[in-house]
């Protein structure tokens, strides 16, 4: 059912409560075993069996495989107001690895990692403080700078230099600070500005400039705010100047209460939501000259009668990746039908262009004031596949899931043979279970070899869209994709290849 929000209303306990408590970290070798799962490939997995307290964070480190989780629950062990929680199996089972105590309330975790890095950390808002935590030696330190942060946003660069801008309680100040020690000191401390609100941080994919956002003056401390952006650039470890104007690409007046950059190359992506309670959308601004002119408004989700809020957007390497909770009015409890978690895509080349969106949770999510909205994970992967973490109900409970998808199929393109016609082949194996591999042939356009866009998608027998498996502009050539229907049921699919001047539609069959 339609719920007021604002991301940002939550209540914090004192200062000097935190001090007196002493926060403290506790590190386990072994691990302390969680929760297990029996379920298959492509339903939700249990990540905590209890309702967080907080926003919780996921992330995937590549060197070993391993998902990492901060959950802020004061539930899972006695005492304890974070847990970090990682799993070998792609969420199937989960282990403790460190918790920090006493048992107060952690309003907002964020884990930073590196593809092909070692460093995991884990940064927590608990009351005003925000503390780090080297989640793989357990070294734990909490941020002095200044201890009256009402937010804070937090990335690693591709020197393991750590950067953290936070916004200060007191006055409308934010900071961008950075260190390379694991947060034991830092030493940069550049002025943003004094007239802002509320900043997101994201790191961009080469690991050297970090795209800031901020609600921005006349109205700094209200959702109406523009929205400003600002780049910076790493030039030694720890240390950044500014690479682009500061400039607000987003203007004052309709309500947007939750907003995300996200720079891939010379991509760029802003990604906001939009509207009143009850009619809210997620938009997008797109940028593909590293944000110097962005195109107009994108529209990623804006169904009719629906709610669509609390994302989360990520980069992999075929382009960024944005999920979302989908909330329409209904009578009664929630169902996977009135409260859904789409994903959608939009690919490098064609930056400005989402697929349909595709539903991936198994439990109906519920609004909270806690401020727990799902997190997206990227596994960097030839495949594209993702997962996030996300509240849903379960009965008369409410418990933390992780599921997994495929963000975009790896496209793979056999040998150098230029076709003469369009292709669709059949499906193989047909029937399938759950993984079935589609081959498709390009010709040249009218003798010229330029790319041209292509898409080829899955439907029901409904004719509903459930997977874009190709959404980019292709060369001419043989091209073979796989498809995983792990999360779908058994019954027959259409799939069909549509370009500018070519449809094909073939039958394929899931038996499970």
């Amino acid at each position: 059912m339609k719920k007021s929000f604002l991301i940002f209303t939550i209540s914090f306990i004192t200062i000097s409560s935190i001090y007196s408590q002493h926060l403290k970290v506790e590190s386990y070798d072994p691990p302390i075993t969680y929760i297990g799962n029996v379920d298959l490939p492509g339903t939700d997995y249990i990540v905590s069996s209890t309702e967080p307290f907080g926003k919780p964070s996921i992330i995937f480190r590549t060197t070993n495989n391993t998902i990492y989780a901060s959950v802020p629950d004061t539930n899972i062990l006695p005492g304890k107001c974070v847990v970090i929680l990682s799993s070998t199996n792609n969420g199937a089972n989960w282990q403790i690895i460190n918790s920090v105590s006493p048992a107060s309330i952690a309003s907002k975790t964020k884990m930073v990692c590196r593809q092909g890095s070692d460093s995991v950390y884990c940064f927590m808002l608990i009351g005003s403080a925000v503390s780090c935590l080297n989640v793989i030696t357990g070294y734990f330190n909490t941020f002095t700078n200044y201890t009256n942060i009402r937010d804070f946003d937090a990335v690693i660069s591709s020197t393991n230099s750590l950067y953290l801008v936070a916004d200060l309680n007191s006055n409308n100040d934010i900071r961008l600070f950075g260190s390379i020690n694991s947060g034991s000191s830092w030493i940069q401390a550049s002025y943003i500005s004094s007239a802002a609100a509320r900043p997101t941080m994201y790191m961009s994919s080469l690991g050297d400039t970090v795209m800031i956002n901020w609600y921005a003056s006349p109205f700094t401390d209200t959702v109406s705010s523009p929205i400003r952006n600002v780049m910076y650039r790493e030039t030694t470890p720890g240390a950044m100047v500014t690479a682009s104007t500061f400039t607000n690409i987003v203007p004052a007046g309709a309500p947007k209460d939750q907003f995300l950059g996200v720079k891939n190359g010379a991509n760029v992506w802003l990604v906001y939501t939009e509207g009143a309670s009850g009619s809210r959308d997620v938009k997008c601004i797109q940028s593909t000259n590293s944000g110097l002119t962005f195109s107009p408004i994108i529209n990623i989700a804006s169904g009719p009668n629906r709610d669509e809020y609390w994302f989360d957007a990520k980069h992999n390497q075929f382009g960024v990746n944005v999920i979302y909770y989908s909330d329409s009015l209904q009578a009664g409890s929630p169902t996977i039908n009135s409260d859904k978690l789409l994903s959608t895509f939009a690919a490098n080349l064609t930056p400005g262009l989402f697929t349909a969106p595709t539903q991936f949770n198994q439990h109906p999510m519920e609004f909270s004031s806690r401020g727990y909205l799902p997190a997206l994970m990227e596994y960097y992967d030839a495949g594209g596949n993702a997962a996030a973490i996300y509240v849903g109900i379960d009965g008369a409970n409410k418990r933390l899931y992780i599921n997994g998808f495929n963000a975009i199929t790896a496209i793979n393109q056999n040998g150098t043979e230029i076709p003469e016609k369009f292709v669709l082949n059949q499906n193989y194996p047909n029937p399938f279970n759950p993984t079935t591999n589609v081959r498709f042939s390009i010709p040249l356009s009218r003798g010229v070899s330029e790319g041209r866009g292509v898409l080829l998608i899955v439907y029901d027998m409904l004719g509903r869209e459930i997977a874009t498996l190709v959404n980019e502009q292709l060369d001419p050539g043989i091209y073979e994709i796989s498809w995983n229907a792990s999360m779908y049921s058994s019954g027959i699919y259409f799939y069909k290849l549509i370009s500018a001047d070519y449809t094909e539609t073939k039958r394929m069959v899931l038996i499970k």
